[in-house]
This record gives structure tokens, sequence and C-alpha cells, in this order.
């Protein structure tokens, strides 16, 4: 869905401010379907408060002191998926019961009608005053339990209200439903929760280590300024919405004009935007010709054209799906029915004419009709997307130009291919010079497909440019990037990747690996795969990964690649198993395309976009 800022006072700030978060902006209206409406108050109570949490609204955002830094994307994607979001100040959040308007939104909006919301209630009300005392408030330490302890607490509180910079900071809440499952956000605009929030407290028991248990999962991110909780609630059922007939245009063609006013009538009746009238055959395929409707209402017996001749030459142009014709006839017999869908009519109705009738079969052609436009238009945006998306993704490696500097420089043939599936995947690679004689290569490969494994993607080519210019041994950056991915990836998600690092002036090269599959090393003659293995990053909170050293002499080649050259099928076989992928290097080896040699032999097997994203790099060292 479009997120939509309706503002109820405008201001060319405001404005502003929204359309560089990428909203759309609407005055004071309820914008259409497909979009998600967001009330935009200079401050909220609570009676506006729960208005903004009921359909078609999607919540408010305040921008009293100002409007937020800038919406998360936790917080916008929710929207986008069909969720509800609140932007509240902290002063807000703290004097109105949100946690309770909010779940019981979430109730009625998104979950079964017989859904126990109780722990949903308390577990928002625990998020929401962690990020308002730990976060916006920037309270930390233990209480002592006494009432000596209350009343510093509540002192604290009272000096935190009073602070203008703090309570003008957000508190972002915001759930959608997928997956099975109810996920929930609450995020601080402050320094985030305090180490000592997630250990018990006498004074407050109610921390964030007691409702970790009480949900589905539950993770801290954005170094703990996010709170996310998921609960398997099951969803509710909503009745499919109909599309709008505001923007459709139905032709009625007859040749008498009490016929055609009473159709446009009941068109109008509808809700049918626009309505053309037409007397005959020729003056129809002329309207037609200069603004074609979504629906024609066609007469039979009509002088000059009849409404067969007519329906015959726009089936010459136009298939049943692309403009839909539905005959209106006094001829009721069988054989006349079956000649109005012979000259290629969608339906028949009869006269005299049934109101009810008539509105409910042109409704489902309409509704069809709009529908299938829809759908067309969904799946070319998805598809525009996707091609961006994977196009931004493979200009993550990199470019023939680099590799063609680094090769210069250290004398090595090097060679990278990606070859990406019909979606979005998960691979990745890159080169990083260590040294004016060392190389470092790395490959990843992310569990699962679509915008998850590619935003993943973008998530390790962050962590690498962050690196310091001296890069670590591979098993120390393995372990580094393990850390930084723990944190981020969800339960479920994790990588496989190997490192390299090449070493001329030693001749040698030292490798890690967590659970990649296993390189194939030329040298002196022979071919070999690289005995390595690790655990996988992501997945554990401290692994240990192994670090090996072999010789990387003049004609020496390393072939490194992606699960999908050793899994894909072609019928009931291996494309390449692990004997043929030695045998094709064997034949292969010396040629400095080693890479592409093997691609090549892939792809005669099974033409076409690999079943998964396809990445194979080789290095080489020739001989002098």
């Amino acid at each position: 869905m479009n997120i939509v800022a309706v503002l109820t006072e405008p201001s060319p700030a405001q404005e502003r401010f929204f359309h560089q978060q990428g909203w759309q902006v609407a005055r004071s209206q309820m914008p259409g379907m497909g979009q998600a409406p967001i009330a935009v108050r200079d401050r909220f109570d609570e009676t506006t408060l729960r208005h903004a949490l009921k359909e078609p609204w999607a919540g408010g955002v305040e921008t009293a002191g100002g409007p937020p830094e800038n919406f998360s994307g936790c917080f916008q994607r929710h929207l986008a998926e069909g969720g509800l979001g609140l932007s509240l100040r902290s002063d807000t959040a703290y004097g109105i019961d949100v946690a309770s308007l909010f779940s019981a939104a979430l109730q009625q909006r998104l979950l079964s009608s017989d859904s126990e919301i109780d722990d949903l209630e308390f577990v928002l009300h625990e998020m929401i005053s962690n990020a308002l005392l730990h976060g916006n408030f920037g309270m930390a330490g233990a209480l002592t339990p006494d009432v000596a302890g209350l009343d510093a607490f509540e002192d604290r509180v009272e000096a935190a209200l009073a602070d203008a910079d703090k309570v003008r900071r957000r508190v972002q809440i915001s759930a959608v439903y997928a997956d099975g499952l109810l996920e929930v956000a609450v995020e601080d605009e402050g320094a985030g929760f305090a180490e000592d929030s997630v250990r018990p407290d006498a004074v407050r028991p109610h921390g964030l280590d007691f409702i970790s248990g009480m949900v589905d999962s539950f993770r801290l991110e954005e170094n703990g300024r996010r709170a996310v909780a998921t609960f398997p609630f099951r969803p509710r059922q909503k009745p499919a919405n109909m599309v709008s007939l505001e923007h459709a245009t139905v032709l009625v063609v007859d040749d008498k004009k009490l016929n055609r006013d009473l159709l446009t009538a009941l068109m109008t009746a509808m809700g049918v935007g626009r309505i053309l009238q037409a007397e005959d055959g020729d003056q129809a395929l002329a309207r037609i010709e200069q603004c074609k409707p979504d629906l024609v209402l066609l007469d039979v017996m009509m002088p000059n054209v009849d409404g067969y001749d007519t329906c015959r030459t726009l089936r010459r142009h136009y298939s049943l799906s692309d403009l839909p014709v539905i005959f209106i006839t006094a001829l009721d017999g069988p054989s006349d029915r079956f000649a109005c869908f012979a000259a290629g009519g969608n339906d028949v109705i009869s006269k005299p004419l049934n109101n009810a009738e008539v509105i409910a079969r042109v409704g489902v052609h309409l509704q069809l009709g709009l529908i299938m436009d829809k759908l067309k238009l969904f799946q070319d945006r998805v598809h525009d997307e996707l091609q961006q998306a994977r196009s931004a993704q493979l200009a993550l490696t990199p470019t023939p130009q680099s590799i063609d500097q680094i090769a210069d420089r250290t004398g090595l043939a090097i060679e990278g291919l990606m070859e990406t599936s019909s979606e979005l995947g998960g691979d990745f690679w890159t080169l990083m010079e260590t040294g004016p004689r060392q190389l470092c290569l790395l490959m990843a490969d992310f569990t699962g497909h679509g915008t998850m494994a590619a935003f993943n993607v973008f998530r390790l080519h962050l962590l690498l440019s962050r690196l310091p210019r001296q890069v670590p041994p591979p098993a120390r950056l393995l372990d580094l990037l393990n850390g930084e991915l723990r944190r981020v990836l969800k339960p479920g998600e994790f990588a496989s990747v190997f490192v390299a690092l090449i070493d001329l002036d030693r001749q040698s090269l030292t490798f890690s690996s967590a659970a990649a599959p296993p390189p194939v090393l030329v040298s002196e003659g022979e071919v070999r795969f690289l005995e390595c293995e690790g655990p996988p990053l992501g997945a554990f909170d401290h692994p240990e990964f192994e670090e090996w050293s072999v010789p990387f002499q003049p004609g020496t080649q390393l072939l490194i690649y992606s699960d999908a050259l050793v899994e894909s099928v072609a019928g009931d076989a291996l494309v390449c198993s692990d004997d043929t992928l030695l045998d094709w290097v064997r034949q292969d080896r010396g040629d400095r395309r080693l890479a592409a040699a093997i691609l090549e032999r892939f792809s005669a097997i099974l033409p076409g976009d690999p079943p998964d994203d396809l990445s194979l790099v080789s290095v080489g060292w020739p001989q002098d």
C-alpha cells in the first residue's frame, strides 16, 4: 500500500517532510483504495487517537514541536503491508493508555474475533514503558525497593516530563500480521534500552526479561532502540473489498433512446463514473476507437450495423477479457442466445430488463475487468521493482574495471560471474586488497529468496564497508561478521560464507568457511576440493571458526561457487555433482576464464535462468 499523510492543518514544511519520507500527502480528505491513510495532527488526545486506529485509517502521527526525525524502515514496512502505526510524542504516549488502545485496534483490525489479547496488551505496555523510561527519558540504574526508591523514581519521571527536549522525542509503535504471526515493534528516539532494563528489578519486575517469555519471539534491534515481539495469533478473515467503479467507463448501444436512458440511469446508480451512448453499430465502433470503454452493453436488433456484426468487428481487435460485451436482447430462445455467444459476447441479458439482474451481471464483469487491470499494473510494477532491485544487487559486486585494475597490480587472473534467478536472491561476492600483494576474496549466500534475502546482502555489504583498512584474517573476519549478523537476522536466517586470503609474497592461501561449499583448487597438476567446514553466520552466538593454509604458487587456480552449482537439478539428476565438477575443472584448468568455462558447461545442461542465484569466482596465478 502507498502511505498517505492526511494533514488536518497542512503547511508547506509538513508537506515537504512527508514527501521526503516517500509518503503521499492529502489535505484533509480520505485517499482511495490501495492506500494507508495516516492522520497527521498537532497533538492527539484519547478520542482522536482512538479514531485514528479505526478503519480506514492506518494510524496517526503527531507533529507538535516539529515532525519526527524520520520513520524507521520497520515502521514504514508495517504500514505498507497493511498494518497499523503510531508516532507519538513521549508526553502523549506517557499520558494515554496507548497499549490498551493499540492492542484493541489490532484485535478489531488484524486478529481473529476470538483472540485473547491480555498478554498482547501487557507486552505492549512494557515495551512502550521501556521505550519511554529507558530510551527517551534516559533513566537508567536500579531503584531501591522502598518508599524512597519509589519517590525517587517519580521525581525522575516528573523531571523528564518537564524537559522540553525529552518529551518531543517520539515513540514509534507499529504492527503487521504476516507469515502466521503478529509482529509488533516499539522504537524510541533516545539512547535505546538500557542494559539494566533486561535484568530483574525488585521495584519493576515486569521488564523486557519477563515479557520475552510471553511471546513467540523477542529481539532488540538498532542498538536497543527498537524492540520487536511476535505473537502466534490467527488472522481476521476480512471480506474481499469490491473495486470502486468510479473510474469505469460503460458504452450503452441501443437505437431506442428510452432504453439507453434507462441503462444509463442504472449505471449511474451503480457508481459507474463515465457512461457513453451510441445509437447503432457504426457509432459504437467510432466511440470505442476514440475511447475504449471497460464494458459494452449492446443491443442486437439495430439499423445499419446490428449487434452481431458490431461484436464480430470488435473481436478482431479486442479479446473477451480485454473488452467484455453484454448483449441486451428481446430474443430469448436458445438459438438466439447461442448466436450472441457465437458472435463474441461475454453474457446475455433478456428484455424486458430486470434492474437487479442488470446491476448484478454488469457488476460482475466490471469488477472482474477492473481487478484484472489492477493485477496487471501490480505485476508490471513488481517486475520493474524486481529488475531495479536485481540491478542494485549486482552493482554491489566488483565491476569489470576494478577487477582489471586489481589483476594488473597483482598479476592474478580474476573472473567473477553471477547468474540471477527469476527472483531476488541472497548471493554476494567481493574482493578486498589488504596489501600491495595481498587479496581477500569473500563469497556469501544467504538463506531464502526475495526481498529479505537481497536486503541481507545489502546489510553484509554495509558491514564490509565499515571494516578497517587492514582486513582481519579469515577466521577473525567471520567472527566479526557473525556478531553483527546475529543481532539483525531473523530466526531461521543465516549465511554460508567462504573467505580466502591470497598472499603472493608468501605464496600462500589462507581460508576459513562458514558452511560454504568446498572450493576447488588446482595445484601442481592436481584438482581437488579444499576440505573446510564451519557453522553458518548468524545462527549461533559464539561459534568457533577454523582457519587453514595451503601453498598458492604460480600455476595455481582457485574456484569458489555458490551451492546452486552443485544442487540444481535437470530432470531427475543433478546438473553438476561433486565428481562432475572436478571433471569439468580438469578439462578446463589452465583457462584464464575458468569460471566462465564452468558456467558454460552448466548452462548447456540447464539453459535459461538458474533455479537459484548462481555465483562463480575463479582466481589464478599464471605461470611466468
